[in-house]
């Protein structure tokens, strides 16, 4: 495993698209960590149908514990979809329910953005 050091979104953005060699579109890319460094990198389309969320993160989790080392991640959500200020962000349950089968298997969430065609937020 290499080091990585993230120190704000955008080294998290290059990262990614170096490590992927182009621009993800609905997509999660999970970086798996083991103290800070790197691991296994996943990229797999956002599910796109509702009350797939708990099956879908089961199979990003049977991925993410392939690396055995892997205690944490740190993720990218990259969607089209539009939200208003204050509301939940597009596949907010997908997270939730990621969160909770990754704990189940001893995985933490250590920081995640949200990518939209316009800008990106924690």
């Amino acid at each position: 495993m290499d080091a990585l050091t993230i120190k704000d979104p955008a080294d998290l953005l290059s990262f990614i698209g170096h490590t992927l060699g182009f621009w993800p579109q609905e997509s999660l890319v999970c970086i798996a960590l083991d103290k800070g460094k790197v691991g296994a990198t996943l990229r797999i389309d956002l599910p796109r149908q509702p009350g797939t969320e708990l099956p879908y993160a089961r199979t990003v989790s049977s991925y993410l514990t392939s690396d055995t080392s892997a205690t944490s991640i740190v993720f990218a959500l990259y969607t089209s979809a539009h939200f208003e200020p204050g509301q939940p962000k597009p596949h907010a349950a997908t997270i939730a329910a990621l969160t909770g089968v990754l704990a189940e298997n001893g995985i933490t969430i250590r920081d995640g953005i949200f990518v939209s065609d316009e800008t990106y937020s924690p």
